[in-house]
């Protein structure tokens, strides 16, 4: 049995996070490898889970994060978890090397978050094959859609395309990890070409989530005489969720079919209440609620809706694929990449007017023709099989036993 050591900041069997898809990972690979897990310890509730539920094959070094909520939110608080996290990163990669010289270690894979800006140092370890990903390179916010950001989103989307694209390509110490890497996994469709043409490193694509278990083999329908039923999930006040962006959509639909529930944190601007007057009630917003009333709303969804400008690969995409319902996603970032025309509706970033104008007719189709939910939910089944997590450990699996095999032949 191969004995991995998987460096990941973030491990939680409780949130619907990065922290969860370490967890999963953990619990789904120790059944084929031993793993050396080195993780940030945070709290007490998750090292007590830990003792209280162990893991046949898992060993767990904890190395302490140190707390930034009492610096508040905003710069300093991230000025000092920018510094914690790059000590902490120091101090698993000492770990980490001292394990290799100290026992056997066949391959070291640093596992999440999947941001590349703060890359640690275990690709200064020679003596074992290193695997980084998957991470996310740089997902741009559409320019074109300065409208739906705002002046303050839109300014903040350019600095922001500026400082990353150029971290991106210029790091040097993230440039040194992805020359050093055995091999990478890339979040998003976009990563993938970025790191072909700006480090020439060929990467395998892997989003970040995936499903652990599908909830239905029945796909979803639609009654011609009934109304169309729309979910959507994020924060009501976050610019990039693009909740405006979605209402101009909705006022142009013409059938008054349908019906939406919005669910997620935060308050409507004065301009999107407006805007949501104006649709007669077919909007209900939930705020937020327990996850079990969110996932029950989406299982009597016909459509689920993403309007997002800027995500990896959100969680809630596989939720809904769990459940057999469709999604309708503008046409990048990690959602380009999941979702296609036999299992949902993606939308081509054009201008403003014209993505409200596609969103509203693909609508529109669907009232229209009401078989089509079911053809598109089939697809959702179909599709799902290449993002269940049992099929990305046996793609992990591959790819440890090709880079042990090269080392242990030179």
């Amino acid at each position: 049995m191969h004995r991995i050591a998987v460096i990941t900041y973030d491990i939680s069997p409780f949130r619907g996070s990065e922290a969860s898809v370490s967890w999963n990972f953990v619990t789904k690979m120790s059944r084929h490898v031993h793993l050396t897990v080195i993780y940030g310890r945070s709290n007490a509730e998750i090292d007590d889970y830990i003792k209280a539920h162990p893991i046949e094959n898992v060993e767990w070094i904890g190395i302490q994060k140190k707390d930034v909520e009492h610096f508040g939110r905003g710069l300093r608080q991230d000025y000092y978890f920018s510094l914690y996290y790059r000590q902490w990163h120091k101090e698993a990669a000492a770990t980490a090397s001292r394990l290799a010289s100290e026992r056997r270690i066949d391959l070291i894979h640093y596992l999440n978050p999947i941001g590349f800006k703060e890359p640690g140092w275990l690709w200064q370890i020679k003596s074992v094959p290193y695997v980084w990903g998957p991470l996310q390179g740089v997902d741009n916010r559409p320019l074109k859609l300065h409208k739906a950001l705002g002046a303050k989103g839109t300014i903040s989307a350019i600095i922001r395309r500026l400082v990353h694209n150029g971290l991106f390509r210029y790091f040097p110490r993230a440039r040194k990890a992805f020359r050093r890497a055995d091999a990478l996994f890339a979040a998003t469709p976009a990563t993938v070409r970025g790191l072909k043409r700006h480090h020439r490193r060929e990467a395998i694509y892997l989003p970040e989530n995936g499903i652990t278990e599908m909830e239905t083999d029945k796909p979803v329908s639609l009654d011609p005489d009934e109304r169309l039923r729309m979910i959507w999930i994020g924060g009501l006040d976050v610019k990039r969720k693009a909740v405006g962006l979605l209402l101009d959509a909705l006022l142009k639909v013409k059938s008054d079919q349908w019906t939406i529930s919005w669910f997620g944190n935060g308050t409507l601007s004065e301009a999107n209440s407006k805007k949501a007057a104006r649709l007669n009630g077919k909007i209900n917003i939930c705020g937020k609620v327990p996850r079990e009333q969110v996932q029950e709303a989406m299982r009597h969804s016909h459509l689920h809706i993403i309007s997002s400008l800027g995500e990896a690969t959100t969680t809630v995409l596989f939720e809904a694929m769990a459940k057999g319902i469709p999604t309708m996603t503008l046409d990048h970032c990690g959602m380009a990449g999941v979702v296609c025309d036999r299992c949902g509706i993606k939308i081509p970033i054009e201008s403003y007017d014209n993505v409200t104008s596609r969103m509203a007719a693909e609508i529109d189709r669907v009232i229209a023709r009401p078989e089509l939910v079911k053809k598109l939910s089939e697809g959702v089944i179909e599709c799902s099989r290449k993002f269940m997590w049992d099929n990305r450990i046996g793609l992990f699996l591959d790819t440890y036993a090709r880079l042990i095999d090269q080392y242990r032949s030179c």
